[in-house]
């Protein structure tokens, strides 16, 4: 692995670690070394997977889309048009990974703007798993890690669906175009009603009922959760993965508690949350 540049470094840093974002939370336990590659996947998934939910006619995102997938398996000696893909051959990632995976995300992404309304929570499981699934895997493949397909299956939606609770946040582009119909025939409001002020006790109560819903989906597969290395040796790469699914669970938790005041003034990170993540990484070590 050869050393970032700066300007790549820091174009990564701008793309997947804005402020108060969990990423730049849970960044801060793993080590120098390793926060390079992760950094620079994690900016790569942000600069693909945003693609469907800009404020861009399809045509564009489509284009877009093919220019990443043309990108992704270009010849490693030609220079790279892109700072974050040559952040991620600088750093090491890129080796890891082949291109099926990253072809993946370009697949969820297109997948994303294909996507019609879900009829009910279950439709929502399955296309939250097949749009979920790559980028756990890419993660995965960065760390040599495997985990069981069906704990697979229900991360990738619950990840998918707190991604989707975290779009109602200010600032955030909100994605109530995804919640599925059954939830907005029992308010009876529309996609658009739900982003105006006099409508967030409704959209507050449908944020506690998802809450419930993905907490359920990340028990499912956390519990016995095994994470196999393929050197069988702990790496805070395959540390991260588990505390990101710990952190989400625990985000959801605090938001169904109390969805108004996240409305309105979003997620924050405190020592409360650094004590949980120190002692999740802690037993995780041990176990």
């Amino acid at each position: 692995m050869t050393e970032v540049n700066t300007i790549e470094f820091d174009h990564c840093r701008e793309l997947a670690m804005p402020s108060g974002s969990l990423f730049e939370f849970t960044s801060r336990y793993l080590r120098t070394d390793q926060l390079q590659p992760l950094l620079a996947l994690y900016a790569l998934r942000q600069s693909i997977c945003s693609i469907p939910f800009a404020s861009l006619d399809d045509t564009v995102k489509w284009a877009k889309l093919k220019w990443w997938s043309e990108e992704l398996v270009a010849d490693p000696d030609s220079p790279s048009r892109h700072p974050v893909l040559r952040a991620m051959w600088q750093s090491g990632a890129r080796t890891q990974i082949s291109n099926a995976l990253l072809l993946g995300l370009i697949s969820s992404a297109i997948m994303q703007i294909d996507a019609i309304p879900d009829s009910d929570e279950n439709a929502m499981f399955d296309r939250f798993t097949v749009s979920g699934i790559p980028e756990i895997q890419v993660e995965l493949a960065l760390a040599d890690a495997e985990i069981d397909s069906q704990k697979l299956n229900f991360l990738a939606a619950a990840s998918s669906l707190f991604q989707m609770i975290s779009s109602f946040a200010p600032g955030q582009h909100s994605e109530t175009e995804r919640l599925p119909m059954n939830f907005l025939a029992k308010y009876d409001k529309s996609t658009a009603q739900l982003q105006q002020n006099a409508c967030q006790d409704e959209l507050s109560l449908i944020i506690t009922q998802l809450a419930e819903i993905g907490l359920e989906w990340f028990s499912k597969g956390m519990t016995c959760l095994t994470v196999s290395l393929a050197d069988d040796k702990r790496t805070s790469l395959g540390d991260h993965l588990q505390l990101r699914w710990a952190m989400e669970k625990r985000g959801l938790e605090v938001i169904g508690k109390d969805p108004a005041a996240f409305i309105q003034e979003g997620r924050r990170y405190g020592p409360g949350d650094a004590w949980f993540a120190w002692r999740f990484l802690r037993h995780l070590r041990r176990s």
